[in-house]
């Protein structure tokens, strides 16, 4: 092994302005490909997969809820009639520009949504009714309960919001399509706010909160980032301009992750330049000569360059946090340059040097990278990548020291004679000899043979996020205005086909009912009674039948017109109503729903390549989550 490196180093002798040149065209070569490298800055990428949990990944790849960026309009006006809705018009206007990266912004409800609600289900009313709806519109039908009905409708259209009530009046004299409208509060994921001025508010008033949902997912940080910092401009520019008045703050998965991204590139920057430097500073220090440092250093950042090219041609992508093993690349890969270095320091003869040094060399770096190399069997991408990088460096630094180092160090046949530093001393120390040392290492080393199994370590994979303090104060305050902020479990069904995943869903949402009624979970928003499989739309339409025979059916319509008659209604009022007990329903397709824009349809059910999710967020007390889990993946084809 040591004759090729002998081979080469009188080649690269012989040809040292050719050498240089052809150094030169790998490392611009190296950078041009590293330039290149498609970096994946996705913290869930050190994350272990396993066969279910490829499963988790795909379906919370579609999870809508947690892309969402949470825009707080905090009152801080001592005015007492101030409109936070000036600054959200503000705030609305000056984000127009960045629709490129905005797919919808929610928290503002028109007129229009309203009533465009209100005529789906009614059109639709068969489908949105259970048993125990029917009950309550068998209580409705009773000829009192008419009679006070259609005296109230009266009362309603003679006061001054008749406006607003007339067309609900006319299409639904009884109110049945309100209990239709109630099953779409399963689709609230928080009850703390409001409407004012058209926006959602906490119910003191005081916050007013916008929902913007981004176009590109929360880890595709790349295209986040500038987002985000427009964002941050926009927030900036609109706390100076209403100043003690409004203050705006940001939360939500997609900031965070983009916090994330940068946090991890400052690092690697941050830990790489410090070890760099400290190590050059020691080695300064060492060999009381700046040109031996950068001669050791060498080697390692030609490998690292090296190590980089090959990745580019191996993989497509690579998670960033593998280079964060940089620093601890560094002090591992100098080693080599620095044992070649002090050998020749004392053999100045170039044959009897690699004789020497080549094989304890590379066999000392190809059981460090295989060490790193195990890496690649774990299911995490990002110690793959890691193990990876730090393999293909380790080798290439041995490799690269042995042709870089006896070239450009060539020690003094004779040393002057120097004082002995520090580290001189700390080397030569005879430490084999120092009793009292061996035995307060051997009491060490027992205590922590006994003390190691209490390490505890921590399960909160939230943890792995990096939260920036203002990100960390708009959460507090969240927390403070309602459990929107509060870890939820999502139970997610799925399947190949739109119809599986919402027979599935009804099934779960059924599941949820019987849970919440037994006290053992607190709440949960569900697509279950909105958006059904269209066997259960069938069966509801059977219902419907069933229950609005054609007697039922005109003696409704003849007791509205009979108490009609008496607050001056003429016999053509109930037409309408009318027309919707005797229309024939049909089922509805996934788009007919989706047509609804207040229905937010999208939140819940995802598709992509075929593979269809339905997402149901659950509250459930910290005691019985994990029964809850457990319960949920035995009973059912979902995940929680």
């Amino acid at each position: 092994m040591h004759r090729f490196f002998i081979f080469l180093y009188y080649l690269i002798s012989k040809n040292k302005l050719l050498s240089v040149f052809f150094s030169v065209g790998i490392a611009i070569l190296c950078l041009f490909f590293a330039s290149k490298i498609n970096f994946e800055e996705d913290i869930n990428q050190i994350i272990p997969k396993n066969e279910k949990s490829d499963l988790t990944a795909k379906v919370l790849k579609q999870l809508n809820f947690s892309d969402k960026i949470i825009v707080i309009i905090e009152n801080r006006s001592k005015e007492e009639n101030f409109q936070l809705s000036e600054t959200a018009d503000a705030f609305l206007n000056q984000i127009e520009p960045l629709q490129k990266y905005i797919g919808s912004v929610q928290g503002k409800v028109n007129d229009s949504e309203i009533s465009e609600t209100f005529d789906f289900v009614n059109q639709n009313l068969a489908l949105f009714l259970n048993e125990n709806d029917y009950k309550e519109i068998e209580r409705k039908l009773q000829k009192d309960s008419i009679a006070k009905q259609v005296e109230n409708n009266y009362v309603s259209l003679v006061s001054p919001t008749s406006l607003v009530t007339k067309e609900f009046i006319k299409k639904d004299p009884l109110g049945i399509t309100f209990l239709g409208i109630k099953k779409l509060n399963a689709l609230n994921i928080s009850k703390d706010f409001k409407l004012e001025d058209n926006y959602i508010v906490t119910k003191d008033g005081k916050n007013l909160l916008l929902f913007i949902d981004p176009k590109n997912k929360s880890n595709d940080t790349k295209n986040n980032e500038t987002f985000v910092n427009q964002l941050n401009t926009i927030k900036e520019n609109l706390n100076t301009k209403f100043k003690e008045k409004t203050e705006i703050s940001y939360f939500g998965s997609p900031v965070i992750a983009v916090a994330n991204a940068q946090q991890i590139k400052k690092d690697i920057q941050n830990t790489v330049i410090i070890s760099m430097t400290v190590l050059l500073l020691i080695l300064i220090y060492y060999f009381r000569n700046v040109f031996t440092p950068i001669i050791v250093f060498l080697p390692t950042v030609f490998s690292v360059l090296l190590a980089l090219l090959i990745l580019y041609f191996v993989k497509d992508k690579i998670s960033a946090i593998s280079l964060s093993v940089g620093a601890i690349l560094i002090g591992i890969t100098i080693d080599y340059a620095l044992h070649i270095l002090t050998h020749y320091k004392h053999n100045n003869n170039i044959e009897e040097l690699y004789k020497e040094i080549t094989q304890p060399i590379i066999l000392s770096s190809a059981t460090t990278a295989v060490s790193f190399l195990c890496l690649v069997f774990v299911r995490s991408e990002a110690l793959k990548d890691l193990g990876l990088f730090a393999a293909i460096t380790v080798i290439l630094s041995s490799v690269t020291a042995l042709i870089i180092v006896p070239q450009l160090y060539h020690p003094k046949k004779k040393e002057k004679a120097v004082n002995a530093n520090f580290i001189d001393k700390i080397g030569s120390y005879p430490y084999e000899k120092n009793k009292p040392l061996i035995i307060i290492c051997s009491i060490i080393i027992i205590a922590c043979l006994f003390g190691f199994r209490k390490v505890g370590f921590n399960e909160d994979i939230g943890d792995l996020n990096y939260i920036p303090k203002d990100l960390k104060i708009s959460e507090a305050k969240l927390q403070k205005l309602s459990d929107i902020t509060s870890k939820s479990i999502y139970t997610i069904s799925y399947g190949d086909s739109e119809e599986q995943a919402l027979t599935r869903n009804s099934e779960l949402s059924q599941f949820l009912e019987k849970e919440k009624k037994e006290g053992k979970i607190l709440s949960y928003n569900s697509l279950g009674n909105v958006v059904l499989s269209e066997k259960d739309q069938q069966q509801r339409i059977e219902n419907w039948k069933k229950f609005w025979d054609e007697n039922k059916k005109n003696q409704t319509v003849s007791e509205l017109i009979k108490n009609g008659n008496q607050f001056g209604f003429n016999s053509s009022a109930f037409d309408q109503f009318n027309e919707n007990l005797n229309k024939s329903y049909s089922t509805l397709t996934l788009k007919d729903y989706e047509k609804v824009k207040a229905l937010q349809i999208s939140e819940f059910l995802s598709q992509e390549n075929g593979f269809y999710t339905v997402s149901n967020v659950v509250k459930v007390d910290e005691k019985k989550r994990d029964a809850f889990i457990k319960n949920v993946e035995k009973k059912h084809d979902a995940l929680a």
